[in-house]
């Protein structure tokens, strides 16, 4: 049971939709294409497809984990394998939520020193940009909840960018269907189920969601809408570039908007660079309330005081990440560990959690 002070926390079901949806929409939004296009080709939207439809099915056991479980996955973990073993278990996702957030500042980061600013300090930048994380998540669940919601909404009119490439875009070489295999498809797919991650993070502020059954639906409207996002920007890259120009671009979404021209606004991209700050807000603070919520419960410390120490971790590892191989090393490494946490163990934790609940019956 919520203690009464977690009960004033409590957030509207509804806004889950803004929870799931603003961490599933951020950086990797900025250059999938180049990943897939490798493996898919023209053929890559089905792969969004299947992606969506795989993330559906895992938020569907994440549910089912977080109504049979003891509180929050930091509890039933514990339940499951033991205070020792489960808190090994705990700070293993605390230290993935960390590296999500430095994988995320820096990758931001990187853009900001390619498109705009090429002598800008990646200390004090992840120093500013931390002191609003920090503020934010010191304001607990319905700030980063809020913030969450401002992330989806402020943002939005940057999607109407992509239409200005429908005039030099060219769709028909998207037939004939099924060019390439189901096994280049596939691994297009393992690469888009990766860009739809994120919502793992429910597991751990499903007990401060009010009538938290109702919540599923707005769960999975949330995935729905970033699947439909992909869909979108998939077509939009598509026509607009080559299958082998997106092989040889970065940022894709980026270039894309370099196109549009108005009559008061010459280099949208700036535009779009800098709301994009907005966007990638809440995957810092909600992994950050994560990691700072399981540190209180593991290690029996206080979360603002968990908090500071991780933040002071990120603070210091994010300048170490220099040059261009290391930083897509990292990011390989966060969306690898991102996959065995999604696609593997939560289906098999979810099998143990019914076994255990089973015998102890």
């Amino acid at each position: 049971m919520m203690g009464s002070t977690e009960k004033g926390m409590q957030i509207s079901p509804y806004l889950v939709f803004f929870l799931v949806h603003s961490m599933q929409i951020g950086i990797g939004v900025l250059g999938y294409q180049r990943q897939i296009s490798k493996n898919a080709g023209y053929d890559a939207w089905i792969a969004v497809l299947i992606a969506c439809v795989l993330s559906h099915i895992i938020l569907f056991i994440i549910y089912k984990i977080a109504e049979l479980g003891k509180g929050d996955m930091n509890d039933t973990q514990s339940y499951i394998f033991g205070k020792y073993v489960g808190g090994i278990f705990n700070l293993i996702f605390a230290i993935y939520f960390i590296s999500i957030a430095i994988a995320v500042t820096r990758a931001y980061i990187e853009i900001l020193q390619i498109w705009l600013f090429q002598d800008l300090s990646v200390f004090w930048f992840t120093f500013s940009f931390l002191i609003l994380a920090v503020y934010i998540v010191n304001g607990g669940i319905r700030t980063v909840t809020g913030m969450a919601f401002f992330s989806v909404v402020i943002p939005f009119y940057l999607f109407f960018a992509f239409l200005f490439a429908v005039p030099y875009s060219d769709y028909s070489d998207f037939l004939p269907i099924l060019h390439h295999s189901f096994k280049d498809i596939f691994k297009a797919t393992l690469q888009l189920s990766i860009a739809y991650l994120g919502y793992e993070t429910l597991l751990y502020y499903y007990p401060f969601i009010q009538n938290p059954k109702k919540s599923k639906k707005w769960a999975h409207f949330g995935l729905l809408f970033t699947c439909i996002i992909y869909i979108f920007i998939t077509f939009i890259s598509f026509g607009y570039y080559s299958e082998g120009q997106l092989q040889h671009i970065i940022w894709a979404t980026l270039s894309i908007w370099k196109i549009v021209k108005l009559s008061f606004m010459w280099r949208f991209e700036y535009i779009g660079i800098a709301t994009w700050f907005m966007v990638i807000l809440p995957n810092i603070c909600i992994p950050l309330w994560c990691a700072s919520r399981i540190m209180k419960k593991t290690i029996k410390t206080s979360q603002r005081s968990a908090l500071f120490w991780i933040s002071a971790v990120i603070l210091f590892i994010v300048p170490l990440l220099e040059t261009r191989h290391q930083i897509e090393s990292f990011l390989n490494f966060i969306n690898q560990a991102g996959f065995i946490i999604n696609f593997i163990y939560i289906p098999l934790f979810f099998i143990i959690v019914l076994i255990v609940k089973k015998v102890k019956k």
